[in-house]
């Protein structure tokens, strides 16, 4: 596609824009376009209004309709869906997760038949506030398990548990801003970025799955099972602060420690029984996955 420079008054060169691209992103006189020089391109975009997209789930083409199948649609970016559902349990569980979605608010409801609205649209730039709330509260969890642990406070861990909400909360409103936007800071690393959210939320995870193990029990968790639990935790928060500023120290400490840590965590494994064997087992995992997310965060740098 080629366009011609015409002159305007005496200093200014103006090219037109295509009519379709204009339509497509629903571009109007007096809006903003972001322009920037990359070498001998001059790149040009936009932030396209996105009109309200709907969704009709029926039972006799999908099937039957699950709590997670509405978070994909909310993560997917619609904006009103409308859900058949079976019985009062299939009621329960949209309900349920309608909780975890923000901004979505049953607004109508007929026999076997639910409809959605999203009535608060989250600004992509939110984006950077939700996204560091999902670190903080995976952070505050775990550290909020270790000393539950160390003190034998096994009551509280249905209350540390709710954790795991909030960052579900937060990581599935990063994953539809970044389907319904783009990731604004870097659009070609908008799936880097996904990826990334995606991790974190399952690293969050097993903080919970650490919460469930542990409801009822009456016994002390060794001081050297603390103490592994505390250098999990250390992993992750330095993970955390590579991400908010990059520092190749940073980056050796994640590639060598993960190898450490997994070893380490083998061989609790091997020696332990029971609960305790399982508490290694996740906190391997939240290694594991915490690696994940460098993974995907050096792509997004790269």
């Amino acid at each position: 596609m080629k366009r011609r420079i015409v002159q305007h008054g005496s200093s200014s060169l103006t090219i037109t824009l295509p009519r379709k691209w204009v339509r497509v992103m629903g571009l109007e006189k007096g809006d903003e376009l972001e322009v920037e020089i990359e070498g001998s391109d001059l790149v040009v975009s936009a932030k396209p209004r996105f009109a309200l997209e709907k969704k009709v789930v029926t039972v006799s083409e999908f099937g039957v309709f699950t709590k997670n199948n509405l978070a994909h649609l909310y993560m997917l970016g619609y904006d009103e869906v409308e859900v058949q559902f079976q019985n009062e349990k299939g009621l329960e569980e949209i309900k349920e997760r309608v909780l975890d979605c923000i901004g979505y608010e049953i607004i109508e409801q007929k026999p076997n038949r639910v409809y959605i609205k999203s009535i608060a649209h989250t600004l992509e730039d939110d984006f950077d506030v939700l996204l560091r709330k999902v670190f903080l509260v995976t952070l505050e969890m775990g550290k909020e398990l270790v000393e539950a642990l160390a003190h034998k406070e096994y009551h509280k861990l249905k209350e540390i548990r709710h954790q795991e909400s909030l960052n579900n909360k937060f990581t599935m409103a990063c994953a539809r801003i970044l389907n319904k936007r783009g990731y604004s800071k870097h659009p070609k690393r908008t799936l880097q970025m996904y990826e990334l959210v995606k991790h974190l939320e399952r690293v969050c995870d097993e903080y919970k799955y650490i919460c469930d193990l542990f409801v009822g029990y009456t016994k002390e968790v060794s001081p050297e099972l603390l103490e592994f639990f505390s250098q999990v935790n250390q992993y992750f928060e330095r993970f955390y602060a590579m991400f908010y500023k990059f520092d190749p120290q940073h980056k050796e400490y994640i590639y060598k420690k993960r190898k450490e840590l997994i070893a380490k965590g083998n061989e609790f494994i091997s020696n332990n029984t029971g609960r305790e064997a399982l508490l290694v087992h996740y906190l391997v995992n939240i290694v594991a996955k915490t690696y994940d997310c460098a993974g995907a965060y050096f792509a997004l740098i790269l």
